[in-house]
């Protein structure tokens, strides 16, 4: 018959072996993910050049509404994924959404205008295009990626899978954000497609990936 242990030996033994580490600041969360993020579009920027119609004076209003909303979906998804870091009583992890919603116009907007173009919206031509820009997007996220990976790392996130979804959202359109800086293109259909697949690609490599990364 097995005895049975003494509880303050036992939390001793399982206490025995931890670290004591220094709780991650909300600050420093943020600044880090915005340094991933000042690298990332001045990596764009240094390796590909600035927008050409930017440097000639000229604003297009679609470019500068669509940067903006993918701007402020990062900006608010990355405050959600530290905030997930650090978890306490009354926390409200919904912020983001609402950021996304009004993202999500773009999608819906490009798909319209894509059906009603017909099959020139698709020529080949078009979705390589398309592809090789989702592509750079999803490529600039990564530093913001790690970034924010690192602070769920010192964190202590209660569910994993929604944590590292936001993660990837964020990500996702810091970088194309930064690729923004970048691409020539003020459709509507490239934008609201091509664009939008860098922060839904990078949504589901987060779900999927983040979870293992920063299992306790």
């Amino acid at each position: 018959m097995t005895m049975p242990r003494n509880s303050d030996a036992l939390i001793a033994e399982l206490v025995g072996e931890l670290e004591p580490v220094k709780p991650l600041r909300f600050g420093e969360g943020v600044a880090l993910a915005l340094l991933g993020a000042a690298l990332s579009a001045g990596a764009v920027v240094g390796l590909f050049g600035l927008r050409a119609e930017w440097l000639a004076g000229h604003l297009d209003p679609m470019q500068l509404v669509s940067t903006g909303l993918f701007l402020g979906l990062a900006l608010a998804a990355t405050v959600t994924v530290v905030v997930m870091s650090r978890p306490h009583v009354g926390s409200d992890h919904s912020g983001w959404r609402w950021a996304a919603a009004m993202a999500g116009l773009l999608p819906v907007a490009g798909a319209i205008v894509a059906v009603v173009r017909g099959a020139s919206s698709v020529s080949p031509e078009v979705m390589r295009h398309g592809a090789e820009c989702a592509a750079g997007g999803s490529l600039a996220s990564l530093l913001v990626f790690t970034a924010l990976v690192l602070c769920l790392r010192r964190g202590a996130p209660t569910s994993p899978e929604r944590a590292g979804l936001v993660t990837g959202v964020a990500s996702g359109a810091f970088g194309i954000f930064a690729s923004s800086l970048h691409c020539a293109e003020n459709d509507i259909v490239h934008i609201g497609i091509w664009h939008s697949a860098a922060v839904v690609v990078m949504a589901l490599v987060g779900r999927a990936l983040v979870p293992r990364l920063i299992r306790w």
